[in-house]
């Protein structure tokens, strides 16, 4: 009996399986779906009294010269007393459509495809639209001191 067999037909074997398994994801970056754009610029809440209660939001065609992926803008949403989301407002299933999502009240439709999603909870689209990817988030900070929203990625 020879029992110098070469391991190496087990190591191909678990480098393919480990490769497989690492290599399929089912979260998808939205940055895949919506590209980077460079946005930066300040908001002055002051001149926007509706961002003043929480679930409020409203639709941002620019901040500063900064407008959104393919120019669709943003929409803001106050989430609780200090805090905001900002979001592109380019549908993840109709990115290149000429038209943006609409605020219906907490949550943004898509007139092209119908999806909607939901503003308060990251963006996430129903468990009934055609969208499987949230809306692309920007970072934010809000400053209380001159209740101003510096919104960047």
């Amino acid at each position: 009996m020879n029992y110098n067999k070469s391991n190496l037909p087990l190591f191909f074997l678990f480098c393919l399986i480990n490769i497989t398994f690492c290599s399929c994801s089912t979260d998808t970056n939205v940055d895949e779906i919506i590209p980077n754009v460079p946005v930066s610029g300040t908001i002055h809440l002051n001149f926007y009294s509706e961002l003043n209660s929480v679930g409020n939001a409203l639709y941002f065609d620019e901040i500063d010269a900064s407008v959104g992926y393919n120019g669709h803008g943003f929409i803001v949403i106050r989430t609780s007393t200090s805090e905001f989301a900002v979001f592109d407002a380019s549908c993840t299933n109709d990115r290149d459509s000429d038209e943006h999502v609409e605020i219906k009240g907490t949550y943004a439709e898509c007139p092209v495809c119908g999806s909607k999603f939901s503003l308060l909870t990251g963006g996430w689209p129903f468990n009934d639209s055609v969208a499987k990817y949230k809306l692309k988030e920007y970072g934010n900070t809000y400053y209380a001191s001159n209740n101003s929203l510096k919104v960047r990625n």
